[in-house]
């Protein structure tokens, strides 16, 4: 009896139990991966990433003192809606622009730029280009340059109509190029303002790479296990839950001076090949050299302390405004003539609300000094 039982007993083959799970571990791969790639991508849209010079994590009271207000809920409010402001979209030859945005304080308009509160009405066209410091990161949209530009000018008699162009992170390059697809497209300025100093150096390795051009050439890598990793929303969440991105912090991306070197030269390029459109196509042309923290400006007077860890990204825009500096005071003012503002500071009032970005007094007195400018050379009809 027992040698029968053995016999009709099956025998366990391992191998055959492994075949037969296999097909039904791949099913359920299958179907609970697309499931945990949908949860993973709702919760990384429900944790905040922090932004650089976002200014989320300030008390109602350093909110009232940096921005010089009594009642901070509608400062807090406008910085929400910077934060959600979300990424930037794809724009041809510029690589990209802003998307549109309605908020109560923050508008971007379907074009992709900040609005500015008055742009009806007839007048000379003033179009203003820049970085985040055009954009007015931090600011609502009255208290921006080209906003309070827009006032003074009215203020002073001048009938014009001041456009918004600035984009966060752009250097003069695309600055150069959006000017240029403006006029191509038969939307010409009677007077452009190129507000710049602190992108071009903080990007200055001279490549003309963007804060979109690893994107997009993404799109171009051949399908591979590592991109199809890279765009998985499970990784980008461990990722995000292994090592947060430090808040408040920019890339560095400047430490040699060949670099600082590059990029003077880029900028001074750029201003001459606009400078050169501008002749041939009749309209006038500003640059202005804009402030910066890392220059003639001292950081102790902040009502927020910023660290050396925070500041050390900005040592590019450091060494390049001193070689500036040094060349005016040479006798070699820089080409093409340019209005030096690297020295200049609000006269009453906070400097920056973050690491890098203007007070709202700091923007109107740029655009103070930006006016009487435009007033005294006559550039506006």
């Amino acid at each position: 009896m027992r040698r029968r039982r053995l016999r009709t007993r099956a025998e366990f083959n391992p191998l055959a139990a492994l075949a037969r799970m296999i097909p039904r571990l791949c099913l359920l791969l299958l179907v609970l991966l697309p499931v945990a790639e949908l949860v993973a991508g709702i919760v990384l849209l429900r944790i905040p990433e922090p932004r650089p010079n976002a200014s989320s994590t300030l008390s109602d009271q350093q909110i009232s003192q940096l921005y010089g207000v009594e009642d901070a809920g509608p400062v807090r409010e406008m910085l929400g809606e910077m934060r959600d402001l979300g990424d930037a979209g794809y724009w041809p030859l510029v690589e990209y622009r802003m998307k549109p945005f309605a908020g109560k304080h923050v508008t971007v308009g379907p074009d992709g730029w900040r609005m500015v509160p008055r742009v009806e009405g007839e007048g000379a066209k003033v179009f203003v280009f820049g970085g985040s410091a055009v954009f007015g990161t931090g600011n609502a949209d009255g208290q921006t340059i080209p906003a309070y530009l827009d006032t003074l000018l009215l203020e002073a008699g001048k009938s014009a109509r001041v456009f918004n162009f600035g984009v966060p992170g752009w250097i003069s390059t695309q600055e150069r190029i959006a000017l240029e697809q403006m006029v191509v497209a038969g939307n010409k300025p009677d007077l452009a303002i190129f507000i710049d100093g602190f992108e071009d150096l903080r990007r200055c390795d001279g490549s003309d790479r963007t804060a979109f051009s690893e994107q997009l050439a993404a799109t171009e890598a051949k399908p591979s296990l590592a991109t199809m990793v890279a765009h998985s929303a499970l990784a980008k969440l461990a990722g995000r839950l292994r090592s947060p991105p430090a808040k408040g912090l920019l890339p560095l991306v400047c430490t040699h001076d060949s670099e600082v070197e590059r990029a003077l030269a880029r900028l001074e390029v750029n201003r001459r090949m606009i400078l050169a459109m501008a002749d041939r196509l009749g309209f006038k042309v500003l640059f202005v050299q804009q402030p910066v923290p890392t220059f003639a400006y001292d950081n102790a007077k902040r009502l927020v302390p910023v660290s050396p860890t925070e500041m050390a990204p900005l040592v590019g825009v450091a060494k390049g405004y001193s070689r500036l500096a040094e060349a005016r005071a040479a006798g070699r003012p820089t080409e093409p003539e340019t209005l030096w503002l690297a020295e200049l500071e609000p006269a009453t009032g906070n400097a920056y609300v973050d690491i890098v970005d203007y007070s709202p007094s700091f923007n109107r007195a740029i655009a103070e000094t930006v006016v009487r400018h435009v007033l005294d050379k006559s550039l506006l009809p």
